[in-house]
């Protein structure tokens, strides 16, 4: 048996050595980063964000605005439900 553990992190890549009975980090390997990018690639990236978020901000907005009457229709749903059920509720503390 290895006398270290080899584990890759599942967010970033990095490839760590670990000693097995200390637990000690006795290497790292991290991924290469992606440097061939040009300013005008960045620049598009930072942008698309932006249009991203104020997507994601108008549908938040949209939903909310839609919220009030959804909920209006769910309770008028279910008072008409209530009504025409006629059985009696059942009270938590007869039940044993």
């Amino acid at each position: 048996m290895s006398d270290d553990i080899n584990i890759t992190c599942p967010c970033c890549a990095t490839k760590l050595l670990l000693d097995r009975e200390t637990g000690e980090i006795l290497s790292e390997e991290r991924p290469a980063a992606d440097h061939d990018k040009t300013f005008e690639d960045a620049m598009r990236d930072v942008q698309s964000g932006a249009d991203r978020r104020a997507k994601a901000f108008s549908d938040a907005h949209k939903r909310t605005t839609n919220l009030e009457s959804l909920l209006e229709k769910k309770f008028e749903e279910a008072r008409k439900k209530a009504a025409k059920d006629s059985t009696k509720p059942v009270n938590p503390l007869d039940i044993d």
